[in-house]
């Protein structure tokens, strides 16, 4: 499938996705939860794209967090070259166990990190403890509506390519993921499900 189209640029650690589906899910994020200042986590950040893109966009103070160190440091150097560096840092921890104190971070976002979650009810147990009153999450996975049509559909393929492939089939795709269950069971009792174009998100809200 050729991308060719697809806007990319030359990063010193390359997401999987192109830049504009960051950029995208940047401004939706923005859009839903209207949080632009504090404290941010980018949970399963990889090299950083999506937290660095909502450091561009806000006066967030982003944190980014995965279990590969290799993928932190990649994410350090890509938010030096999009000059935001001294906005964001970088931890290498597990979702399953977050470093943080209750009522701590006022934004946390995830995107594509919940098929390799072991534990989606302590995970979002977790996720939903940290948040501070009134924080928000915005957590999921595939694409987000506000892409255009051509980007959606050739990313969309790929997507679904990837959860019908011998490696994909290990993880559940986002239709299987059992959202409201996890939920309610983790003790979350204000959230939204938004339906992606590919994939599903959630919006959490804490009172």
């Amino acid at each position: 499938m050729d991308n060719s189209n697809l806007l990319r640029e030359d990063l010193p650690s390359p997401p999987l996705f192109p830049l504009i589906v960051y950029q995208a899910l940047a401004q939706k994020i923005i859009e839903e939860c209207n949080i632009v200042e504090g404290l941010c986590v980018d949970i399963g950040s990889g090299v950083g794209m999506l937290g660095i893109q909502l450091a561009k966009l806000t006066q967030l103070e982003v944190l980014l967090l995965d279990v590969d160190k290799k993928a932190l440091i990649g994410g350090l150097k890509n938010a030096e070259h999009f000059k935001v560096k001294g906005r964001v840092s970088a931890i290498r921890a597990d979702v399953h166990n977050l470093p943080f104190k209750s009522n701590s971070i006022n934004l946390i976002v995830s995107r594509g990190s919940i098929p390799f979650w072991k534990d989606h009810v302590k995970a979002f147990r977790e996720i939903y403890d940290a948040l501070v009153r009134g924080g928000r999450a915005f957590i999921g996975g595939g694409l987000t509506r506000n892409l255009p049509e051509n980007v959606r559909r050739e990313l969309g393929y790929r997507i679904r390519q990837f959860f019908n492939s011998p490696r994909g089939r290990q993880y559940p795709p986002p239709e299987s993921w059992k959202l409201d269950e996890w939920l309610r069971k983790a003790g979350v009792a204000k959230f939204e499900v938004i339906q992606g174009d590919p994939g599903r998100w959630v919006k959490i809200t804490k009172s």
